[in-house]
């Protein structure tokens, strides 16, 4: 075959193979621009798979400090606990602490973890924060701001401004738990119009008992009556009318013959709430700072007392002192006021007591609203601080006098805290 007749050929060969292989089939170029079959059936290369890279454990915090944390002084919510949870590897915890109007940043020491306790032996206003050390990085927590409640020195101010009162005084009340008082510091505290709320007698101990002196440690025993003499009334009603503050008197409810479960009488020993009546009138004018013309407060403080033990040959008897009832307190306020036509008439009890309902919804205390003044015990969070809100009153609907805080410190006073109270105008005045 010549080559003449050879082109037409391979051309025919070549575009059945174009046609079954899906190439273009080829036009007529001049025969030196012919490629080798081969070189036209290069199959497609396949895709590139990329893997994802590997995710790395950064530091991280999850759950942060919040902006401000508060703490008390005294009383009750002193110490809160910072925490901070953080992902990562290899984690260690550092914090620090920031002063108030500082910019640097210090170690707390023993602050390694992911919790910090804080009481307030810190500053108001220092800031507090940790930075978690990991593996993959640092990360630095949200700075908590701290914030100590202390306690107010002038609640009389504080309760007019926040409850739209009048004319309130401060004071506070004593007995022989605060022998040793400095009452020059107590009256520069109270300010003018201010008082003093003192224990006359207390019958919390049983008949025949034994007992140690707050006043000096010296030994006495109750003997046949179940009722003992304050023995820092005397001293403290005489120092607090040097100083021009106004007295308060109040007894402390105790053994008497309806609180005896004993058959025998073994802790009343057979006295009467009308005995606990007298004593009481009879030591007031027996001290000479209240007179019959007076009307200072003159108080039964309703309260539990404690459990005792008590023993009679060879059989020990062991019985709780409890709050008396509204009929003993009925009977006692009366038997007062027989002696004591003047008097200025008061129930000392918590906010609770006070507004404690029988089962049909009458007030428990109803029957006293009529012929006494209330002093009630309402502490709040009891940081010295005046509470948010006054206090829960029941038959009486108000307060005369409010103990607002066991947690009170008067510079130079005392080496412990004290019971503040406040007093409405009207406190001194006996009902109409």
């Amino acid at each position: 075959m010549t080559p003449a007749q050879r082109s037409p050929l391979r051309l025919l060969v070549a575009g059945a193979l174009a046609t079954v292989v899906g190439l273009p089939a080829l036009a007529s170029p001049p025969a030196a621009a012919a490629a080798p079959l081969t070189s036209r059936m290069v199959a497609a290369a396949p895709a590139r798979v990329v893997l994802p890279a590997k995710a790395t454990k950064k530091t991280t915090i999850k759950t942060n400090l919040p902006a401000t944390v508060t703490v008390n002084r005294y009383g009750v919510r002193t110490s809160t606990t910072l925490k901070v949870k953080a992902s990562g590897k290899k984690l260690r915890y550092v914090w620090q602490s920031q002063a108030p109007g500082s910019t640097a940043w210090k170690k707390v020491k023993k602050g390694k973890s992911t919790t910090l306790k804080l009481t307030a032996k810190w500053a108001t206003g220092t800031g507090f924060r940790v930075v978690v050390k990991g593996k993959k990085g640092n990360a630095t927590s949200r700075t908590a701001v701290l914030t100590v409640v202390g306690q107010t020195d002038t609640p009389a101010l504080d309760a007019q401004t926040r409850f739209g009162l009048s004319g309130l005084s401060q004071g506070v009340d004593l007995s022989a738990y605060q022998y040793g008082v400095n009452m020059r510091a107590i009256a520069n505290w109270s300010g003018p119009g201010g008082f003093t709320m003192l224990r006359n007698a207390s019958g919390a101990r049983p008949a025949h008992t034994d007992y140690t002196s707050l006043c000096g440690g010296g030994k006495g025993n109750t003997g046949a009556v179940p009722v003992v003499e304050d023995c820092a009334y005397a001293g403290l009603a005489d120092a607090a009318t040097d100083r021009g503050l106004k007295l308060g008197h109040y007894w402390f409810n105790g053994w008497v013959t309806s609180k005896d479960p004993t058959a025998t009488q073994v802790f009343a020993n057979g006295y009467t709430v009308q005995n606990s009546a007298a004593d009481f009138v009879g030591w007031l004018l027996a001290d000479g700072n209240y007179t019959t013309a007076s009307t200072d407060p003159l108080v039964l403080d309703v309260e539990d007392g404690r459990a005792w033990t008590t023993k009679v040959g060879s059989r020990k008897y062991t019985a709780t002192l409890k709050a008396w009832t509204p009929v003993e307190a009925a009977a006692f306020v009366a038997a007062v006021k027989a002696l004591l036509p003047n008097a200025n008439l008061y129930v000392y009890m918590s906010a609770n007591a006070a507004s404690r309902k029988t089962t049909t919804g009458a007030y428990v205390w109803a029957p006293l609203a009529t012929t006494t003044r209330l002093w009630v015990a309402s502490w709040g969070s009891d940081n010295g601080q005046v509470p948010d809100a006054e206090p829960k009153t029941g038959p009486w609907g108000t307060w005369s006098i409010w103990q607002y805080t066991s947690q009170l410190r008067i510079a130079g006073s005392w080496t412990g805290p004290i019971d503040g109270d406040l007093a409405k105008p009207d406190a001194w005045a006996p009902l109409g």
